[in-house]
Formats: structure tokens, C-alpha cells, sequence
């Protein structure tokens, strides 16, 4: 870390708790410098060797730490050592005497209180007044769970700032106390990044001890943590082939509305079907200006065929895929994006690392976890992170279905993850009205919000700060572009995790390959942009192939063949069927 940057001075007991621990580990995971500091330490002494060759300092404490901290002074000003806080993160305020009484003491109210929430659900609201801390998320009204929020701050100061309030009062508050900025959170405890998990973090069910520190994070450390120069965004449809209609999609109408509401669109492609194309269709995709793509669906679209284990299938599934799809970029001059979804959403660990030596450039997902048998490593701090990847250091970025709440979206924009828009084809049932609605509601929050076809919404989509001179770039998918807009010349170390290094076989940028450093577990290259150019900054890896496009039986073929024009029945006929009964 840079000398000058902020730094975090975690305040806590001679014992770490289970809270301290969470704490760090969620300053680990945004890669913020931080240091402990127990209440018997709290010494100005001690805190000037613990900060010293940082520019500022924030303290984060729980409300029992702090009170014990406080009651040893002798005045009710703060200690000199933490007036000099840029700011104070305060949680867990129990209903307790002690932390009541700091509640009065560092808010100015003589009857602010804590009280339990109420374990019904409820409706909170974030302020639109704070959007640098609440960014997205700014002015949303969430329905959240019961058992989302587990307390609440009733506070009556004039100076008080709210920022997610709730019917029985406060759920994170700032305000000012001897010219500090404090922050107030009511969450009891911290979200546990470690913990594993097989569906979707969901801010609905777990909005306590995750967005209100997330938040204060992303605001307090924004010259530390790893920011996203803006939020890349797609749609994508699984399935359709490339005719004019399928089911309740009609690409004329999705190219008016893609026109009105400016969007961009990727087709999860079923490379069985790169024969069965439609002309005029096939023209539209190539004239539509990046709103409409192709990516790569699985090879057959058999039920899991990406949750095998054997390299050997995999590798032979992935070699057929790729060579239908270069067929149909032969036959059609329609180029593909080099970018996996899965079928049903079904992968193996095995899975990325062959996506990887055949030279994919990332996955796009909407399970998190891998299916069946295999063992399931997804943590929250994967699904908090750009992309996971924790399985053969291959990129899977997620994906979220309209269901799941603008809310969910708005808090992956603040995490940094891009915006990606799982759908089928009855997405655009009422010529797409519902789904109008939503990229409505998605292009009035606080972001820069980006439309790119799949594979450049990935290959931008990276953490970037400033590092002297330098600006740090972290690199996800196997492909990155960095784009200089500024006046001058730009310096960019771009760092990528990986753990298996021998499979690299070299650093291209803008098609040269260039030299590089491996430095703990990290590729690192230093890559020079000037004013108004870009950096295409492609890894290679050496393809060890365990087999040939596979050459399958008649009976899997005609089960195949089957198999897909059941399913084309069910999506061009049912909802015809359905909407008779």
C-alpha cells in the first residue's frame, strides 16, 4: 500500500471477538490496510506508531468497546488521540446499559435508545441526500425479511444525518461529536464473508452486518479500495435460436426496445443449433451496433453437461462447442463472444479449469456453486468479489433474474460487480413491458451504468486505484481493456491471480506479447497507455487438450435432436397453452 493512503484502526478487546474477526476479514476482502488496537492500548502514543506513514486514520469499534474506552476519561470530550479520527464507525449497540448510555453521550440526545427490531418484515429507506456513500443504492425503499435488521437507533438530534431508516428508527446514522464525524450502525453483528454458501447473497434476508459497513467502507477507504471505473451491463437471453421469433421473443421488438431504452443484449447460443439460422436474422444481429451478440451455451444443452468431472468429456464438449461456433462465424460472418454459460447453470470445478486451457475468457453464471456430487468451496466473499474465482482461478461472473429485486442489483453496483441480467425468452412477454420497467428503474440509480455486448462487459469489468504514479489494475477475466481517457500518458500495473503459472504461456497486449513478473502468486505487467489509446491485455494459456470434437453415437445424437425440439415446442407452444387453460 501506497504511503499517504488511509488506513483502518480497528478497535477492539484484549480478545479478539467473533465480530473482530468478521470485521477483518471484510477489510481483507477490499483490501484495506488496517491495524488493531486494544482498549488497554488506546493510548495517544500508541496510536501515532500504529498510523504513522498514513494520512489519515477512521476507527472501527464495537458500541461496548468504545464505551469502555470512554468511561476512563475523565471529560466527555473525546480523547486528543481519537478527535483525530477522519471518522468512527460504531456497531452493535445492544440493549444495555452501557451501550445506551454512549448512544446519549456520542449523539447529544439524553433519550436516544436502542431498541430490538421489530421481527416482523418491514419496509427501510435509504436517504438520497448521501449518494457518494450510498451510491446505487441511493433513494431505494427495501422490503426487507424478518430477521434482516436486528435493531434499531431512536435518535432525536437535529444534526442527525439518516441514512437507511427504518418504522422503529435508525438503522445507520451519521452525526457529529467534537468535530468527528460519527457513523452509527444497529447491526449486532458482522456478516461472516468466510461463510460457504450455494445461493445468492440476497440483501433482503441479510441487510444487518453487511450493506451499512459495506457502505461505510466503500466511502471512508475510496482512496484505498479497488474501484470499478463503471458498471458494465447486459441482457442476456438463454437459448433462442437465431430466427425471427421464439416463444415471446421477437428480435424486432427487442431491437425497438433495445433502440428506446438503449441496452445491450447477448444470446446464450445452443451451438447444436449453428445450422439452423435465419438470414435475416443473422443481419440484423451483424447491423445492430453491439445491441445484439452471441455467446456460447453449452455444446449440446444436455442436462448438466458441464457439471461432469472427467477432463477428458469436458475438454471434448468444449472442442465440439468451439468448432460450431466458428462454423457458424464461417457460414454466417457472425462473430461469437468467447464467453461460457451454462446449461441449467450446472458446472463442475473441472469445468472452469477446461474453459480455461481451451481459452475462453470467462464464464457467466447463475448458479454460484457447483452441482451434484462436487464439493462446494463459494463463499460470500466470492459472491461480494467481481467474479468468483475460486475454482481453477477461472473467472465466473454472476448473473441475477428480475426476481430478485432491484435492491440485489443496486448492492452488487456497490460492491463493484457488474450488472448482468439473466432471462429466457417469455422475458419479453407484453413485447417486454416488465422487463422495460426494470431497466427503468435500473438507469434512474446512482451509477455509471455501461451496455456492452458479453464479452466487453467482462473484459471491463476490473478493480482499479491509484498507486503513486501507477494505477493498480486488478484483472479478472482472461481479457482486459483499459482505456485511457485522460490528457497524458498513463501507467497501469495490471496484477492477476494465478496459482498455477506453469499453464501460462505468455502476456499479449494489443496482439505483442510482452514480459512480465510473478510475484506472490500474482502475474504482474506494467503497461504504458497513452492519451486517447487503449491496452487489449489478453493471458495465454498452453492448450492441453485430452480430446479431439467428439465424434458421438447415433443414439446420443437423435436423444440430442430430441431433446431440443421438445424444448422448442415447450417455449414456441406453451405459454399458448398455458394462457388458454
Amino acid at each position: 500500500m501506497a504511503k499517504g493512503t488511509s488506513i483502518a484502526l480497528l478497535l477492539r478487546g484484549n480478545t479478539p471477538s467473533t465480530n473482530d474477526r468478521n470485521l477483518t476479514e471484510i477489510l481483507d476482502l477490499f483490501e484495506i490496510p488496517w491495524t488493531a488496537l486494544t482498549a488497554d492500548e488506546a493510548r495517544g502514543d500508541n496510536v501515532a506508531a500504529l498510523t504513522a506513514g498514513h494520512q489519515q486514520f477512521s476507527i472501527l469499534t464495537s458500541a461496548p468497546c468504545l464505551a469502555e474506552v470512554l468511561q476512563h476519561c475523565k471529560t466527555e470530550a473525546l480523547p486528543t488521540w481519537m478527535a483525530a479520527a477522519a471518522s468512527i464507525f460504531v456497531y452493535g449497540f445492544g440493549a444495555t446499559d452501557p451501550c445506551q448510555a454512549l448512544l446519549r453521550q456520542i449523539t447529544g440526545d439524553p433519550e436516544a435508545e436502542v431498541r430490538g427490531s421489530n421481527p416482523q418484515p418491514m419496509t427501510v429507506s435509504v436517504t438520497d441526500a448521501f449518494p457518494e456513500m450510498c451510491g446505487p443504492m441511493s433513494g431505494l425503499r427495501i422490503e426487507v425479511e424478518r430477521g434482516a435488521a436486528d435493531a434499531a437507533l431512536v435518535i432525536r438530534n437535529s444534526q442527525l444525518q439518516s441514512i437507511v431508516g427504518a418504522p422503529d428508527g435508525q438503522l445507520f446514522a451519521g452525526f457529529t461529536n467534537s468535530g468527528v464525524r460519527f457513523f452509527a450502525d444497529s447491526s449486532l453483528t458482522m456478516v461472516d464473508i468466510r461463510e460457504r454458501t450455494a445461493t445468492y447473497f440476497d440483501v433482503k434476508k441479510r441487510f444487518a452486518g453487511a450493506v451499512p459497513i459495506v457502505m461505510y467502507l466503500k466511502w471512508a477507504f475510496r482512496d484505498v479500495c479497488l474501484t470499478a471505473a463503471e458498471t458494465s451491463a447486459c441482457l442476456i437471453i438463454d437459448d433462442p435460436p437465431l430466427w425471427p421469433r421464439y416463444g415471446l421473443l421477437d428480435f424486432d421488438d427487442l431491437l425497438q426496445l433495445a433502440d428506446k431504452l438503449t441496452f445491450a443484449t447477448t444470446i446464450a447460443f445452443i451451438p447444436w443449433n449453428w445450422r439452423r439460422t435465419d438470414r435475416d436474422t443473422v443481419a440484423a444481429f451483424r447491423e445492430s451496433s453491439g445491441k445484439l451478440s452471441v455467446c456460447v451455451h453449452g455444446c449440446d444443452h444436455t442436462g448438466g453437461e458441464f457439471a461432469a468431472r472427467s477432463p477428458e468429456l469436458l475438454d471434448r464438449k468444449l472442442k465440439t462447442a468451439r468448432t460450431r461456433m466458428q462454423a457458424l462465424r464461417r457460414n454466417t460472418a457472425l462473430d461469437y463472444e468467447n464467453v461460457m454459460v451454462f446449461p441449467q447453470g450446472a458446472f463442475s470445478p473441472e469445468a472452469a479449469s477446461a474453459l480455461k486451457r481451451n481459452g475462453f475468457t470467462a464464464a457467466v453464471n447463475t448458479e454460484v456453486s457447483p452441482a451434484n456430487d462436487a464439493l462446494n468451496e463459494t463463499t460470500l466473499a466470492d459472491l461480494w468479489s467481481v467474479a468468483i474465482v475460486r475454482y481453477g482461478s477461472f473467472p465466473i461472473f454472476t448473473r441475477r433474474y428480475i426476481h430478485h429485486g432491484i435492491e440485489n442489483f443496486a448492492f452488487d453496483g456497490l460492491l463493484g460487480k457488474p450488472c448482468f441480467i439473466a432471462g429466457h425468452h417469455d422475458l419479453l412477454r407484453g413485447r417486454g413491458s416488465e422487463l422495460a420497467a426494470f431497466l427503468r428503474l435500473l438507469a434512474s440509480l446512482q451509477w455509471k451504468l455501461c451496455w456492452r455486448p458479453l464479452e466487453d462487459a467482462v473484459r471491463r469489468s476490473y478493480g482499479l486505484r491509484p498507486d503513486g504514479d501507477t494505477i493498480l489494475v486488478k484483472m479478472l477475466a482472461e481479457r482486459l481493456v483499459f482505456e485511457n481517457d485522460g490528457a497524458t500518458t498513463r501507467r497501469i500495473c495490471v496484477m492477476k491471480r494465478e496459482p498455477q503459472v506453469a499453464s501460462l504461456r505468455g502476456v499479449e497486449v494489443n496482439q505483442g506479447l510482452i514480459a512480465y513478473e510473478y510475484i506472490d502468486g500474482y502475474v504482474h505487467v506494467m503497461v504504458d497507455v497513452p492519451s486517447g489509446g487503449s491496452a487489449d491485455i489478453r493471458c495465454i494459456y498452453r492448450e492441453q487438450l485430452l480430446g479431439s470434437p467428439a465424434a458421438e453415437s447415433i443414439r446420443y445424437r437423435f436423444g440430442v435432436a430430441i431433446r431440443r425440439y421438445l424444448s422448442e415446442l415447450r417455449d414456441n407452444y406453451g405459454h399458448l397453452l398455458r394462457s388458454r387453460a
